[in-house]
C-alpha cells in the first residue's frame, strides 16, 4: 500500500510538474500573437499658402486694396482716370512658393455688381513674359501648376478699355453721365484648387 502510495505521490508530482511545464509553454506560445509595439510619428502637412499681390488671401481673401489700375498715356484725358476709349491694365502676382502640392487656377473676371459704365471690356492678358492673349466671349483664365515647377511666381497683366465706338452699348449721352456720376469697377475672383492624387 505504501509503495502504491508513493507511486500515486510521484505521479501527481510528475503531473503536476508536467501541468506547469505546459502552461510555461502555452504562455509563450500565446505571447507571441498578442506582441504588440507602439510608435507616434509627426506627419508634416503640405503647405497650401498663396500671396496675390504680396497679401496672403488665406488670412485675407479680399485683396482689392492690392490692385492698382495703370491707364496707357493719352494726351486728350487727364493721367490716372478712365474715360471713353480709355485703354489701361492692372497686374495680379501670385506667389505660390509656400505650395506643397500641385493644383489648377483660375482667374475670374467680371464687372461687379455696382458697375454703371457696361463699356469697360476686358481686352487680354498675358502671363510673365507671354505673348497677349485676347479675350473673345470668355474672361477667364485657368492654369495648372505642378509641384516639380521651378519658377513659383507669376504676373498676370489684364488690360482693360472703356470701349467707344460700334458696338458700344452707352451713347455719347451716357458718357458724359457716367462721367459725371458712374462707377467703373471690376471684380477679380481667384480659386485655387488642390489636384487630385494620382491613380
Amino acid at each position: 500500500m505504501n509503495k502504491l502510495l508513493a507511486n500515486r505521490k510521484l505521479r501527481l508530482i510528475i503531473a503536476f510538474i508536467s501541468l506547469i511545464l505546459l502552461i510555461d509553454m502555452i504562455e509563450d506560445t500565446y505571447a507571441k500573437y498578442i506582441s504588440s509595439a507602439d510608435a507616434t510619428s509627426d506627419l508634416t502637412i503640405a503647405r497650401w499658402a498663396f500671396l496675390v499681390n504680396t497679401q496672403d488671401v488665406l488670412d485675407d481673401s479680399d485683396f482689392s486694396t492690392t490692385i492698382t489700375p495703370v491707364y496707357d498715356t493719352n494726351t486728350n484725358i487727364a493721367s490716372g482716370v478712365i474715360a471713353p476709349t480709355s485703354t489701361g491694365y492692372f497686374d495680379i502676382t501670385i506667389d505660390y512658393s509656400d505650395v506643397g502640392v500641385s493644383f489648377d487656377e483660375t482667374i475670374t473676371l467680371s464687372l461687379s455688381n455696382d458697375n454703371t459704365v457696361s463699356d469697360i471690356k476686358f481686352t487680354g492678358y498675358k502671363k510673365n513674359n507671354d505673348p497677349i492673349v485676347s479675350f473673345t466671349n470668355d474672361t477667364v483664365i485657368t492654369a495648372t501648376h505642378l509641384l516639380e515647377e521651378q519658377t513659383r511666381t507669376e504676373t498676370y497683366r489684364i488690360y482693360i478699355e472703356w470701349f467707344d465706338g460700334t458696338g458700344e452699348e452707352l451713347d455719347n449721352a451716357d458718357d458724359t453721365e457716367a462721367s459725371a456720376n458712374g462707377i467703373a469697377s471690376v471684380d477679380v475672383n481667384i480659386n485655387f484648387i488642390q489636384k487630385a492624387s494620382q491613380s
